[in-house]
């Protein structure tokens, strides 16, 4: 079966390029898209017989047959020709734009129209149909495997950027205080600069919350949250969360509770929002005006609502006289 265009439609034949030339010298853009068009419906063909041929490789269906191939491969013809004859995959258009630019002026000049031709009908005119074929064959060949190449590509940014940005809970422990402070010793710093309060008081709420970096607040799908502070996602926060059991003290007794935390992407981020938290909350407005005492910073926490644990602030004054912020 020849999955050529029918030979009154194909620029291959001896009468329909004849036809075209004559075209061409009333209307040489209109010979060009013709001939463009019927470029265009041999590869969408050979695509076409790539797809299924890939198909083939995979294992044939349960009814086919040579008969069904022929019908197929006349359905096809049939379809790269209507296909381009209808707009086609832009190929028609992308290669008269190519000629019309590199032939600029010449298409429709005195010289063009006296010749009947133009140099791209000329060289079309030179090819055989087997070599055409053959063009159009590994143009799609080579169209298909850049097309697969591309979702691969992408599949794998996709992937990356997935892992990049939601890192498990457990990959950020700090395995030992050590880790912990040389870690985020900068961050605390730039958040109490920015808040006019000691950094060791920061660091050691830090250190209080998580355990000295040992067990941060996880998501439900056991990636980090960042939340360092245990600042919770209440209607004020619109970004990600974490919903986790956490231990709340009521009227003095420790209960466990379900309780939706703040996530950020960053620890960088949670110093952030945590600088942002305190100065634009009312409640913490003397441990502000704390200064440099740290201890005074923690009792002012704690009297603001900060945590329910009675013993909020004396844990961080114990944390703040281990020998890890001795150092400091």
């Amino acid at each position: 079966m020849n999955s050529v265009p029918p030979k009154q439609d194909f620029f291959a034949d001896f009468s329909t390029l004849t036809a075209l030339k004559t075209k061409a010298q009333k209307d040489p853009d209109a010979a060009l898209k013709d001939v463009a068009q019927q470029f265009e419906s041999i590869f969408i063909n050979m695509l076409l017989k790539n797809m299924r041929s890939t198909n083939e490789a995979i294992g044939s269906g349960l009814f086919s047959s040579a008969q069904t191939k022929q019908y197929q491969e006349m359905m096809d013809s049939q379809m790269s020709q209507s296909m381009a004859k209808s707009g086609g995959i832009g190929l028609s258009e992308a290669l008269i734009r190519q000629y019309q630019t590199q032939q600029q002026g010449l298409v429709s000049s005195p010289e063009a129209k006296q010749r009947g031709d133009t140099d791209f009908l000329n060289q079309v005119a030179k090819q055989d149909l087997v070599r055409i074929q053959a063009l159009a064959h590994r143009a799609s060949a080579e169209f298909i495997q850049s097309v697969q190449q591309e979702a691969e590509q992408k599949a794998q940014n996709l992937s990356a950027t997935e892992g990049a940005s939601a890192p498990s809970a457990v990959s950020v422990v700090f395995n030992s205080p050590d880790e912990f402070v040389e870690n985020l010793w900068p961050h605390a710093q730039r958040a109490a600069e920015k808040l006019g309060v000691n950094p060791k008081a920061i660091l050691a709420q830090a250190a209080l919350e998580t355990g000295w970096g040992k067990y941060p607040i996880a998501k439900e799908d056991g990636a980090a949250s960042f939340n360092l502070f245990g600042i919770k996602a209440d209607n004020r926060w619109q970004g990600d969360r974490a919903v986790v059991n956490t231990l709340e003290f009521r009227d003095g007794v420790a209960k466990r509770e379900k309780a939706a935390f703040r996530a950020y992407d960053s620890f960088s981020q949670s110093f952030e929002d945590y600088a942002d938290f305190l100065s634009t909350s009312e409640r913490y407005k003397d441990a502000l005006e704390a200064g440099d005492d740290a201890s005074m910073f923690a009792a002012s926490l704690q009297k603001g609502g900060y945590a329910t644990d009675p013993k909020y602030s004396d844990k961080i004054d114990n944390i703040l006289s281990s020998k890890w912020f001795q150092r400091l």
